[in-house]
């Protein structure tokens, strides 16, 4: 049995797993007080301050400091806070700084309890390292529905070959077509207790589909079919939080999540 405890330090470290690090992505690990992810050749998904307690009086030099950092390499950077963030005003001291935020709801659900059945014409398939096809597809899915840009279209293809190379494989890519069309994409990051969604997104023109339950249900499969009790991830108050509540996944922490801009 799970304990409110264990299911948020399972929602809030998913995001520490690094599954698609670059060869220049640099981790600054002091656990629990910090944990700061920098990659100079990628944009703000490589690019993060995830955790950060920090005492008053150093809090606006450590975040002028940090801010610096990345604009030393032209890229955006996005800073979680949330309960385990100090000091209690942190989010005022982004803001004041310049930083633009949006909610967030950390969320669980047992893989078991949850069952979602595909829709007509939909199928859902995990792609392999060596498989050419998926692969393409699964990119340019992606890259478009998350507005890629061009030039990150090579590293983003090398990031994925390398996770999905690795054994223990500890990330899958899942790929929904509509009648043989590549629609949506979604991952799944294994951990040793429990399982972190990430990256759904969904082409426009095929939204309203139920493309977005089917890869949820694809990744909730995966997950019992490890033996793992607990499905995790951190959602978007204005995107698919929401669409979770109402298929009964469970809200074990509320935070927001900071982005700045170079310059």
């Amino acid at each position: 049995m799970w304990t409110l405890e264990q299911r948020r330090e399972q929602a809030l470290y998913g995001p520490l797993t690094l599954h698609l690090a670059r060869p220049d992505t640099r981790v600054i690990d002091r656990r629990p007080s910090w944990y700061q992810i920098i990659t100079p050749s990628s944009g703000e998904s490589l690019n993060e301050v995830i955790l950060s307690t920090l005492s008053a009086d150093e809090a606006d030099a450590v975040i002028a400091r940090t801010v610096a950092q990345y604009d030393a390499h032209g890229v955006p950077f996005k800073w979680s806070v949330g309960y385990w963030s100090a000091p209690p005003d942190l989010a005022a001291r982004l803001e004041r700084a310049g930083f633009v935020g949006w909610d967030v709801r950390g969320m669980v659900c047992d893989p078991s309890a949850l069952s979602l059945p595909f829709g007509a014409g939909i199928t859902v398939e995990h792609v392999a390292a060596d498989d050419t096809r998926g692969l393409d597809d699964f990119v340019e899915t992606m890259a478009s529905g998350w507005r890629v840009s061009p030039a990150e279209l090579a590293p983003l293809r090398a990031s994925l070959e390398r996770a999905l190379g690795q054994r223990p494989q500890r990330y899958l890519c899942q790929l929904a077509r509509v009648d043989g069309e590549p629609a949506a994409v979604a991952g799944l990051v294994i951990a040793e207790r429990s399982g972190y969604l990430t990256g759904a997104v969904v082409l426009d023109r095929f939204r309203g589909r139920g493309l977005y339950r089917a890869l949820l249900g694809a990744r909730l499969q995966s997950l019992r079919e490890r033996g793992l009790s607990l499905a995790v991830t951190q959602a978007r108050e204005a995107t698919s939080a929401p669409i979770l509540e109402h298929l009964g996944f469970e809200t074990v922490f509320r935070s927001r999540c900071y982005r700045h801009i170079p310059g």
